[in-house]
């Protein structure tokens, strides 16, 4: 799904160069290397990559130059220093001018790997995020939002199976984006500059829903004073969506078993079969399997849709990519509201990761957008979320006791304290043992600025 991981090795000591390059090589991976810091500034001016590293004995301070270069030509590419232990101060130094990490001599492969992989890991964040905020500026189309191994499959399940034109069937827990992915796949298709349109199988009853699909005849029933074309048969070379096919009853099973198969419909009071040209596409919620073990759904019906059938997971086991949906959702209704929210606190978050999201990436949506509205600052607060996700905690201990990290402790205490002062400053500076300066700047920092008077 994403470009080649070009990595820039400097490395003035053969025999090291030929282990790190080694330890380094895998699938997707370009290496250039080089052995002096000058040859590396001229790579560095010409070409663009994504992780340096460099030793930081190729020539007195050299590997500080390179650090500024990069950092300055290209400050989204991560570099990682390599010293021995008795140079560690300078390495030290480096990272504190935007040096990613340091690895100590001896290192192992696993060591390399793992830091390979953490920068990749970044670069993947870093583009999804762009990604999403380009379609949020530029109001484009379906979207599917992950960076999680299950999301980066279903994209490329998506990306071979769209051209294809056969059936397929999308199965998921309500929420989870089903009518998303046949919108994917319907704009990757050679349908693409025709219409796609969606029917709820449950939401009609049994005759609506095969008048809707199939059409009908003129005086097929009382009312119907003309013939009437169907979805099928109106919507010529386009995309049909079946949603809850599960929900699909008896008689219209038949029917659609005949359009598969014949490319062709029988309207409702009539006798003729008319040819049609859609590209059909089924969502569930069910098993349909089981569906069939219950006589509710017909076996030949099944295995002629289950011709490719894409499963998305529900949010609760891709819990890595809540941060994006919510990157996603809030600088859309912050755009659509136009309200200030740039972020949400680290206690939201960590509040998000951990609910169970019984109704998937729809609920997610719901709770950003209530939240956006709610709020007239920068931050998006707990006080902002639904009293189901207020009174949970984010990590628990055997007591039930909510556990939080240093930073969130630490804003609750200076909140506890402005409120027990009534804004008052200099007192809570008194109280918590800092100065007035100090704890203005973590007042900022924290976003409680305009609740601080």
């Amino acid at each position: 799904m994403y470009e080649q991981f070009r990595i820039l090795v400097v490395e003035d000591d053969p025999h090291s160069l030929d282990e790190l390059e080694q330890a380094l090589s895998g699938p997707g991976h370009e290496i250039t290397t080089c052995q002096e810091t000058q040859c590396a500034l001229d790579l560095v001016e010409r070409e663009a990559f994504d992780l340096v590293m460099t030793d930081l004995h190729t020539g007195g301070r050299g590997e500080l130059t390179l650090l500024a270069r990069v950092k300055s030509d290209h400050p989204e590419t991560e570099v990682v220093i390599i010293t021995g232990s008795s140079s560690v101060e300078r390495a030290v130094e480096a990272m504190k001018r935007g040096a990613l990490h340091y690895l100590t001599k001896p290192y192992s492969e696993e060591e390399v790997r793992v830091l390979v992989e953490r920068v990749k890991e970044k670069r993947i964040v870093r583009e999804e995020l762009e990604e999403l905020r380009s379609y949020v500026r530029n109001r484009q189309g379906p979207r599917l939002i992950g960076k999680s191994p299950q999301v980066q499959e279903l994209k490329r399940h998506i990306v071979r199976v769209a051209p294809l034109d056969c059936t397929v069937l999308i199965t998921g827990e309500t929420g989870t984006g089903k009518e998303l992915v046949s919108q994917m796949i319907h704009q990757n298709s050679k349908r693409a500059d025709k219409r796609q349109f969606a029917v709820n199988c449950g939401s009609l009853s049994e005759e609506l829903l095969c008048n809707e699909l199939f059409g009908h005849e003129r005086e097929a029933f009382t009312g119907a004073q003309r013939t009437t074309k169907g979805i099928f048969e109106s919507l010529d070379g386009g995309t049909v969506l079946l949603d809850e096919i599960g929900e699909m009853p008896m008689s219209a099973q038949v029917q659609l078993l005949r359009v598969l198969q014949e490319k062709k419909v029988v309207r409702v009071g009539g006798t003729e079969e008319v040819p049609v040209d859609v590209r059909i596409l089924v969502a569930t919620h069910r098993r349909l399997e089981d569906e069939v073990k219950a006589g509710r759904f017909r076996e030949d019906l099944y295995y002629r849709l289950n011709v490719f059938t894409m499963k998305i997971p529900p949010l609760r086991e891709r819990a890595d990519d809540i941060p994006l949906f919510c990157n996603y959702f809030l600088e859309r209704y912050a755009k659509d509201y136009d309200k200030p929210v740039e972020r949400l606190s680290n206690e939201v978050l960590d509040l998000l990761t951990a609910y169970s999201f019984p109704g998937n990436v729809r609920e997610l949506k719901n709770i950003i957008e209530r939240a956006v509205i709610l709020s007239d600052g920068a931050v998006i607060e707990r006080t902002h979320l639904p009293a189901r996700l207020r009174g949970q905690s984010a990590v628990c201990g055997s007591a039930g006791d909510l556990l939080l990290s240093l930073a969130e402790l630490e804003e609750r205490h200076i909140r506890l304290v402005l409120e027990k002062t009534k804004g008052n400053k200099s007192k809570a500076a008194q109280i918590l043992g800092i100065d007035r300066t100090s704890l203005w700047r973590k007042i900022k920092r924290m976003g409680l600025a305009n609740d601080a008077h």
